[in-house]
């Protein structure tokens, strides 16, 4: 078990952030000691790990991140309950695949990005190459006299 300073260590996340993610619901409210300290579990830091990195890495927003976890914690649910009506299974097969079309068209938009550095990454190399010819030229232009 781990307090929240801990956890803010582990995961690069602020305790601000963290008690704002328990109050909108992105993650469950972790248990508290007797002094009403907030302790988290290895697996919930594992959690906070992928949601740190969900939004930092891959850029997600809150309500995306609300969205998967609400449905990770639904299937959780009833697969330890009673198992899925079809309609359920259809449903969370439909935001999957949402959530899936979400990350390809991000990894699209990432692509091009990086394409688009990479091309301004070579012009500027292109340039430092001409400015490193001409200052080569304009010393050798140079008489200097004693």
């Amino acid at each position: 078990m781990y307090l929240i300073d801990d956890v803010t260590k582990m995961t690069g996340l602020t305790k601000r952030a963290l008690r704002y993610y328990e109050e909108i619901g992105l993650i469950l409210p972790p248990q508290r000691t007797k002094g009403n300290a907030r302790i988290y579990s290895e697996e919930e830091v594992k959690e906070l790990r992928k949601v740190a990195e969900a939004k930092e890495v891959l850029g997600f927003s809150l309500q995306e991140l609300q969205q998967f976890m609400s449905l990770k914690r639904m299937i959780e649910e009833r697969s330890e309950r009673q198992g899925l009506s079809v309609k359920e299974i259809t449903q969370i097969e439909d935001l999957l695949e949402n959530q899936i079309k979400m990350i390809d068209f991000k990894v699209v938009k990432m692509q091009a990005f990086k394409t688009e550095l990479k091309k301004m990454r070579e012009s500027a190399m292109a340039i430092h190459e001409k400015t490193k010819g001409e200052m080569k030229e304009w010393k050798d232009s140079i008489q200097i006299t004693d």
